[in-house]
């Protein structure tokens, strides 16, 4: 059994121990001390993490009455010195800590049950049994829980049994077997827990719900606490600053300028839609002029190579040309270490593309495919552009 310092001195972040086992499994090595500050991943609280003789702890887990540390290398035989990350593990108390608080606050404003609890590394989030939350509900969660850690509760954890339980108000039931441990917040709260907690309220700063999104029929609040709630505070007044840079305006006036902006820019792209096709139409034309009669004058073949152009004026320079009849389309576009090659013929005509193709992608060290009447790929060798050109011509010159 592994003797649960975390438990008995919360502050305690150093510590000597002895080595009871170390097993290598594949990559790792799993090592049971005698006694242990790290606390183990559960009850949805993730695994403090830290140093074992310098070498750094990548997972805490739980097996029966041992506490696995997963290590990269082995620490050794005999006693080792292990340390805490105390920045990760204040976060995470602060996070387990404000959950407790809020889920206490969405029984007493709603009666909204937390069915389960994500601690992530960018937010928490708690689910709750109701499809859905009405905004004034969720305010009134919101400034319950900053008023209880301003209050500044005390946070005490309590060891019972089930035979004891009558005696504590429970926020929802406990069914566990043999020793409970539970956690109190003042007269406000108390739930059966095995995390870890902070001391008094106060310690977790602030609250604040971010996000609300419906999950398997429930309703799933994303929350920044303590540090986080500030550290998104400082994002989103950056964010405000600069818009009100870029915008011109003042925040309140935010939403109306943007959608005036929005009305705008689709008003533009239409324009610029519209004009688009009728360059694609100039062009496919141009290129139909430019291009050559077969020998039997039985097609007209058109090519070209473009460097960096748009590739959606492509796509509708080629919408145009397939539309057309008799004719063999070989279109180049040149960016950067990279060919794009598109191949197109009139729908009277049977282009045999996979007995010619065996012939022209060597020269570009080209890949791609299709079908009737489009094919289209890469390249690797952009200098060939012109010789696949050439190529192309003298096969789509060749009679079927």
């Amino acid at each position: 059994m592994t003797e649960r310092i975390y438990y008995k001195d919360i502050d305690k972040t150093e510590f000597e121990a002895e080595v009871v086992e170390a097993v290598k499994e594949k990559k790792v090595w799993k090592v049971i001390l005698d006694k242990t500050c790290f606390y183990p991943e559960g009850g949805g609280q993730p695994a403090d993490r830290g140093w074992i003789n310098d070498i750094p702890v990548t997972d805490v887990q739980k097996e029966g009455d041992s506490i696995y540390h997963y290590l990269s290398r082995e620490p050794g035989t005999g006693t080792v010195r292990g340390k805490i990350d105390t920045r990760r593990r204040h976060d995470y108390m602060q996070q387990h800590t404000g959950q407790h608080i809020i889920s206490g606050a969405l029984w007493q404003v709603g009666k909204y049950k937390t069915v389960s609890v994500h601690m992530g590394a960018e937010y928490t989030a708690i689910e709750i049994d109701a499809p859905g939350i009405p905004e004034a509900d969720l305010v009134e969660t919101e400034i319950l829980a900053n008023k209880i850690i301003n209050d500044d509760l005390p946070i005490t954890p309590v060891y019972t049994d089930l035979h004891e339980l009558d005696k504590f108000p429970l926020r929802k039931p406990v069914t566990r077997e043999g020793d409970i441990r539970l956690v109190k917040i003042g007269d406000f709260d108390c739930a059966g827990c095995g995390g870890l907690h902070l001391d008094s309220t106060r310690k977790v700063e602030l609250v604040k719900a971010v996000g609300v999104e419906k999950i398997r029929g429930n309703t799933r609040i994303a929350w920044k606490i303590g540090q986080r709630a500030f550290a998104d505070y400082r994002e989103k007044v950056t964010i405000v600053s600069d818009l009100k840079r870029l915008l011109e305006t003042n925040p309140e006036q935010f939403v109306k300028k943007t959608g005036d902006l929005m009305e705008e820019l689709s008003t533009i792209k239409r324009k610029c839609s519209r004009l688009e096709s009728r360059l694609a139409e100039i062009m496919a034309q141009q290129l139909i002029d430019n291009g050559e009669e077969a020998p039997d004058a039985s097609r007209r073949i058109v090519t070209h190579s473009w460097k960096e152009e748009d590739n959606l004026l492509i796509k509708k320079i080629l919408k145009i040309l397939l539309k057309r009849e008799t004719l063999l389309v070989c279109l180049v576009n040149i960016s950067p270490g990279k060919l794009h090659w598109s191949i197109a013929c009139s729908e009277d005509i049977d282009f045999p593309f996979d007995r010619v193709k065996e012939e022209l992608l060597p020269v570009i060290e080209g890949k791609g495919g299709g079908r009737h009447p489009l094919w289209q790929g890469t390249g690797n060798k952009t200098e060939k552009a012109a010789d696949f050109l050439s190529t192309f011509k003298t096969l789509a010159a060749e009679r079927e």
